[in-house]
């Protein structure tokens, strides 16, 4: 008992009132994350249209490659980052299969699916993209740092 004295007595401020916290009563189940998320701005995750994806990555006429490149292929890698960031941020996608990688900028990085692979994985080995497996495909979610290097 003495010990609880001493404890109450050093600490700073008054002492807790669990009646002044409003309590929140909510049947379990009943809360609406899609409202709650709408209304927070947070959009629900869709599915990329890879015609859509296509035609936005083929206007793209003056693309810079990245100027703190490690990689040893400085504008395949801006290739995949603005891919990743639309299927990111615009789709709310955690991650892309290599399949769809490889369909959307196979042709822009001039790589078969062996060399696509070899990009991937050093990028993986560098700590840009994180491997993600599960599904019918290995897939790549990118590293929000990575995301915003130019």
């Amino acid at each position: 008992m003495e010990e609880d004295t001493e404890f109450e007595e050093g600490l700073p401020g008054p002492p807790p009132d669990p009646s002044s916290i409003p309590s929140v009563v909510r049947a379990i189940g009943s809360m609406d994350i899609e409202s709650s998320a709408e209304e927070f701005g947070i959009a629900t995750a869709s599915e990329p249209n890879i015609r859509e994806l296509r035609e936005f990555l083929d206007e793209i006429e003056d693309l810079e490659p990245l100027s703190n490149n490690l990689s040893g292929d400085p504008m395949s890698e801006a290739w995949l980052q603005i891919l990743m960031t639309l299927v990111v941020r615009e789709h709310g996608q955690s991650s892309i299969e290599v399949g769809m990688i490889e369909t959307l900028l196979g042709d822009k990085l001039n790589k078969d699916s062996t060399d696509m692979a070899i990009f991937l994985d050093r990028l993986w080995i560098m700590g840009r993209l994180e491997k993600v497996y599960g599904g019918s495909d290995v897939s790549y979610s990118p590293s929000p740092s990575w995301l915003e290097m130019k």
